[in-house]
């Protein structure tokens, strides 16, 4: 069981009070562009939050934020490049916690999640949604396993990835049920989605931004999110643990995101990061937007963000050693 306790913290502005190191970076900050990179494909659910936040960030400091996607190996591509930027307070990296199960699943990084990059915040987290295509006969996931049982390795499951949470939940199921469905990587949860919609592969375990849209139309049919509850932002989708399979009671795999930056960031820029992230995220609009793309708030600070993604780490490499996971 993988289990993450949602945590709603509200910490004071810095921003009228930052310290006297990095004056530079106050007395004009931002003057010129950010860059926030996002070590996945678009369409996902950490590019769309990425994009939401970066065009209210452009709004009220007056810079523009470039977005950039570098996917690829689990969001391991994307993380090599942050590790490289520069650390003058203009590059941020959007993590989720895939970070933590390629931490654990390559064995040689040239990046390390826990040394080589600054916290700054925890700031939301979605729901991996499991959903079949309509020709499927199965409208829940207990049906879905038992097909699965029934016929062994004639089902296929796509993911956003080897690495990725996506991947490392269904995989749980099937170590749990003992249920053989066959693993398709993808190189991102849009890509699965597709592939999912016109019917080749006839499972995909996606994010919500991805998979929640084609649901609602009809085009693909949704049997349960990953959460050990049902989340706001499609709380007509049961959860694994509500399927009554035996053991599955207590599953619980959520998905995080949270910011970074390069290691050296003044700290007065990182706080005043933070302080306008979470100033945008209790904007109405914003919520509802995130909402409508299966994005629920999840405020924390950068030693929470280190201490959720130590725990995956611990935990999520018990579950790849079990099961032998190796990258593709």
């Amino acid at each position: 069981m993988i289990r993450l306790k949602h945590c709603m913290c509200v910490i004071a502005s810095t921003v009228l009070a930052l310290p006297a190191a990095g004056v530079q970076a106050q007395s004009g900050y931002p003057n010129k562009p950010l860059h926030v990179l996002v070590p996945f494909t678009a369409s996902g659910t950490a590019d769309t939050l990425a994009r939401v936040l970066g065009q209210k960030l452009t709004e009220s400091w007056g810079q523009q934020v470039i977005v950039e996607n570098r996917a690829g190996a689990g969001g391991t591509i994307g993380m090599d490049a942050a590790k490289r930027m520069p650390n003058d307070g203009y590059n941020f990296v959007l993590i989720s916690n895939s970070q933590a199960v390629s931490q654990v699943l390559y064995a040689k990084l040239n990046h390390d999640m826990m040394k080589d990059f600054a916290p700054v915040n925890l700031i939301a987290s979605s729901p991996m949604i499991v959903a079949v295509h309509p020709s499927v006969p199965a409208k829940s996931m207990a049906e879905l396993i038992a097909l699965a049982k029934r016929d062994p390795d004639k089902l296929s499951y796509g993911s956003c990835g080897v690495g990725t949470a996506h991947h490392l939940a269904m995989e749980m199921v099937k170590f749990q049920t003992q249920a053989l469905i066959v693993h398709i990587p993808y190189r991102g949860c849009g890509p699965a989605t597709v592939d999912a919609i016109s019917g080749q592969a006839k499972i995909v375990v996606g994010s919500s931004p991805a998979v929640l849209p084609h649901a609602r139309q009809g085009k693909l049919r949704a049997l349960a999110v990953t959460n050990g509850r049902r989340t706001p932002s499609a709380s007509e989708i049961p959860t694994i643990a509500e399927s009554g399979v035996p053991g599955l009671a207590d599953f619980d795999v959520d998905n995080w995101y949270g910011f970074m930056a390069p290691l050296g960031t003044p700290k007065d820029i990182l706080a005043r990061f933070d302080a306008e992230i979470r100033r945008i995220m209790s904007q109405p609009d914003v919520l509802q937007r995130l909402s409508g793309a299966g994005i629920d708030p999840r405020l924390g600070t950068g030693d929470e963000l280190m201490r959720a993604l130590d725990m995956d780490i611990k935990q999520f490499k018990k579950v790849i050693d079990f099961a032998s996971i190796k990258p593709e």
